[in-house]
């Protein structure tokens, strides 16, 4: 197929980023040329999360000027379905679209290792569906002491793992109080004004803490996944929109109004 040199891309326009919203649909913008050991790929959809808001502000680092990640499209040289994280060049070939790390250490996949999960967020919503994926206990940080309800819940020692996906420092600070000895934090959600941990040397040297970032995972963990997924053990939960709604998107995924995940549609 004859490859265009020009591409529709939701991009921040010069001089970068504001530290505000600010993106702009461009059908001018250039297809990059690959190089030796890349593929280029023409997507067909795209992943938006929290991530992205943060940075097209400009709180976290971009590696390119155009928004979203976790891809699926094709390979156009050789048309294998593949799976592109931002501008990383490593690709997995797969044969149905959900993506890894967070998710298997989330509600679905946890539950479906036999861990009792217990669920925070706020909302009948979030209530149902936390419980519809197998959470044993879904607990509503705004009606309860949530440290003391885990606390409880796990006959008084805290919780083995917790993975906090909020961005505030009272979120971590309790995330740290909710574990037990030898319990694992797992850091996902992204702060938008930087701030320490609650926790001191003597903290991880009596509790045997184990503190852990996450933003992807590895292909063999991907492997795992794709056979969860194809044998119908986990399922997407998803909203699909086009590209050219992804301003009210990034609104909407700011204001904390997107359930599931967020897909939007690239035009061809």
């Amino acid at each position: 197929m004859a490859i265009p040199s020009t591409q529709t891309a939701a991009a921040i326009p010069p001089p970068g980023p504001t530290g505000s919203l600010n993106i702009q649909i461009s059908k001018t913008h250039p297809i990059p040329k690959p190089t030796d050991g890349e593929v280029l790929v023409k997507l067909e959809f795209s992943g938006v999360c929290h991530s992205d808001v943060h940075s097209i502000r400009g709180d976290t680092p971009m590696l390119t000027d155009v928004a979203g990640h976790e891809g699926v499209g094709k390979v156009v040289a050789d048309g294998y379905t593949a799976l592109a994280w931002s501008a990383r060049s490593v690709l997995s070939t797969i044969p149905h679209v959900p993506i890894k790390r967070m998710l298997e250490r989330g509600v679905q996949i946890a539950a479906k290792k036999g861990l009792k999960v217990l669920a925070i967020d706020k909302g009948e919503k979030k209530r149902k569906l936390c419980l519809e994926l197998g959470a044993t206990e879904f607990l509503d940080f705004t009606e309860i002491d949530i440290v003391e309800a885990v606390k409880a819940s796990t006959s008084g020692f805290g919780a083995h793992a917790v993975i906090c996906t909020a961005n505030g420092e009272k979120a971590y600070e309790q995330s740290m109080q909710m574990l037990r000895r030898l319990g694992t934090l797992v850091c996902v959600g992204i702060p938008n004004v930087p701030f320490k941990l609650p926790v001191t040397p003597l903290d991880m040297i009596v509790q045997g803490l184990t503190i852990v970032g996450n933003s992807a995972g590895s292909a063999t963990e991907m492997d795992e996944l794709m056979e969860m997924a194809v044998a119908g053990d986990i399922k997407a939960c998803i909203e699909v929109f086009d590209l050219a709604d992804i301003l009210d998107v990034l609104k909407r995924l700011e204001n904390s109004e997107i359930e599931g995940r967020v897909v939007l549609k690239i035009p061809e």
